[in-house]
């Protein structure tokens, strides 16, 4: 299932002609609830879709960075596909944003989503779209916001049609399954790797990967001892493939 996200319903509005679930969550920390009565499951998709403030008035993004600026975490979507659009970082601010610099976005919940859906769902499972909507000095009519918002329908359907597919692929998958256990992984560490495999596939480093697996139970790094080494073990794996 897909579920598209949004923040104010006049930006849902716009989004009645692309396929999937369309759910409003309001804004900044009350998003949490909604999205916690959604009940993802790890096969799921999540595609957030709203305003930012920024320098460039409707202009729309795709994020491919989203910083907490309350608790300084960042979060990556995984982008696996090639839309063609523009793709910038964004910072997630617990209060309203007055003013922007060049080059930044900024709005009030994209980072407790992804906080919240990422403990479900693989990284390459989300996708981002903003549109700039102000500068933090003049906030849009609702009847603006849904102007803006379908101005980019093409876009955000184009981007939705090419999240869903790119997980959903089952020869993305190549790890025996014992991997994870093996690994001791949590539900979330599990999704990592998951989100690992598909990168391997996409980029044809399959055989790093497995080789890299081998050579660590040579070393008896696997199995695993506890959830630690399982981490540390994915920690590493990570710092060899990038």
């Amino acid at each position: 299932m897909l579920y598209i996200l949004t923040a104010l319903k006049c930006e849902a509005s716009a989004l009645g002609t692309i396929p999937g679930k369309v759910i409003v969550t309001g804004a900044g920390k009350r998003a949490l609830d909604r999205i916690m009565e959604i009940e993802l499951t790890p096969d799921d998709y999540v595609l957030n879709v709203g305003i930012c403030a920024g320098v460039n008035r409707g202009r729309g993004y795709l994020v491919n960075q989203v910083i907490s600026q309350e608790t300084g975490r960042r979060f990556y979507p995984d982008i696996l596909f090639e839309s063609g659009a523009d793709e910038r970082s964004l910072t997630t601010s617990p209060d309203i944003v007055t003013k922007v610099g060049e080059d930044m976005l900024f709005d009030m919940e994209s980072s407790l989503i992804c906080d919240s859906v990422l403990k479900v769902i693989p990284p390459s499972n989300l996708a981002i779209y903003k549109v700039v909507s102000d500068s933090g000095d003049k906030f849009p009519s609702a009847n603006e916001v849904t102007s803006m918002i379908r101005e980019h329908i093409n876009e955000i359907s184009r981007i939705a049609e090419l999240l869903v597919p790119c997980s959903a692929k089952k020869s993305y998958q190549f790890l025996p399954e014992s991997i994870p256990e093996e690994m001791h992984l949590t539900q979330y560490m599990r999704n990592e790797l998951h989100d690992i495999e598909h990168y391997c596939v996409v980029a044809g480093r399959e055989k790093e990967l497995l080789g890299l697996l081998d050579n660590m139970r040579e070393k008896g790094r696997l199995p695993a001892t506890d959830k630690k080494a399982g981490r540390e073990v994915l920690d590493e794996i990570y710092s060899y493939l990038r």
